[in-house]
């Protein structure tokens, strides 16, 4: 769906975006995060065909953005980081005036205004003031304007600034939707915790660069090969379990207690399944064995450079 290719921006001597080169797929919700000042807006910016590149080239389902700039809106949807809404208007005017912005077919646009206010929960608003909206409800209405046209990809810059926890979650749910609607979707953030369970791949940006970039599940992989587990019994079993797991050449770092603990294995699904199935078989009376999943903040410390949000 989207190719960078060497894509940069300079200003003066300021290197904001350096030679980034990223594919993403389609269906994707692709996470943008680095600290404030790493060139994520830029990126956003070049890629929507709002800010030329110094060079490097932006494909949006193919189509050159910056040079077929008029046949690449129609597939790209853009929500900035600070968003004008048009107070005067009604919540249904709104959509209706960037519904025919858009060029939208005349005769189809009622039923997609209807079908966006329900989806966004904007039911209550439809006949609302903008200005009376609150916060979450405007970041609603913002996004629901940049998928108004039903386009392929969908740019959100910082959209959970200032939203309270009871919006934030709301925002992921929305989001989910438009991806389910069938956009991929790219969301940048400095708060990481918006981004947990909620996207499919990330790209570390730091100072202009692009670190890393890939599905949160390779980062994890690359970043550390071996998994770790946490496993917890009953009864004593802590000899028992050491016995297990001492014997297996891909069991490291154990650190056992009493009744539970910590290791790391470096083998397959059914190799971790068949270590739990020996543990039985010994007599460890197993209440929980499980992965212990990185967070996607934890994920950026370990790549980040600087480790600064």
């Amino acid at each position: 769906m989207i190719e960078l290719v060497n894509l940069r921006k300079e200003y003066d001597e300021v290197v904001a975006v350096r030679d980034v080169s990223l594919k993403i797929a389609e269906g994707e919700i692709f996470g943008l995060i680095g600290p404030n000042g790493a060139g994520k807006t830029t990126l956003i910016r070049m890629t929507c065909g709002l800010l030329n590149p110094t060079w490097g080239t932006v494909r949006v389902n193919g189509i050159d953005v910056h040079a077929e700039p008029e046949r690449a809106q129609q597939y790209i949807g853009y929500l900035s980081d600070f968003f004008n809404l048009y107070d005067d208007l009604k919540v249904w005017e709104y959509l209706d005036y960037f519904a025919h912005a858009y060029k939208m077919n005349e005769a189809e646009i009622p039923a997609r205004i209807d079908a966006l206010i329900a989806e966004m929960g904007l039911e209550v608003k439809r006949d609302a003031m903008i200005r009376g909206l609150s916060r979450g409800m405007r970041q609603r209405l913002g996004i629901a304007r940049a998928i108004i046209h039903r386009p392929k990809l969908v740019l959100l810059d910082e959209p959970a600034s200032g939203l309270d926890p009871k919006a934030r979650f709301e925002l992921k749910e929305t989001l989910r939707k438009v991806r389910n609607g069938g956009a991929t979707v790219v969301v940048s953030s400095h708060i990481l915790p918006d981004l947990e369970d909620f996207c499919t791949s990330i790209g570390v940006m730091e100072r202009g660069d692009m670190v890393r970039s890939g599905t949160i599940q390779a980062i994890t992989l690359a970043e550390a090969p071996q998994r770790a587990i946490r496993v917890a019994w009953i009864g004593d079993g802590l000899a028992k379990m050491e016995s297990v797991l001492g014997a297996d050449a891909r069991v490291s770092s154990l650190a056992l207690e009493v009744r539970g603990g910590t290791f790391r294995f470096s083998g397959s699904d059914q190799a971790l399944a068949d270590l739990l199935q020996r543990a039985v078989t010994a007599g460890v009376a197993i209440t929980s064995f499980s992965e212990v999943k990185q967070t996607v903040e934890e994920l950026y410390m370990k790549i980040s450079h600087n480790q600064v949000m």
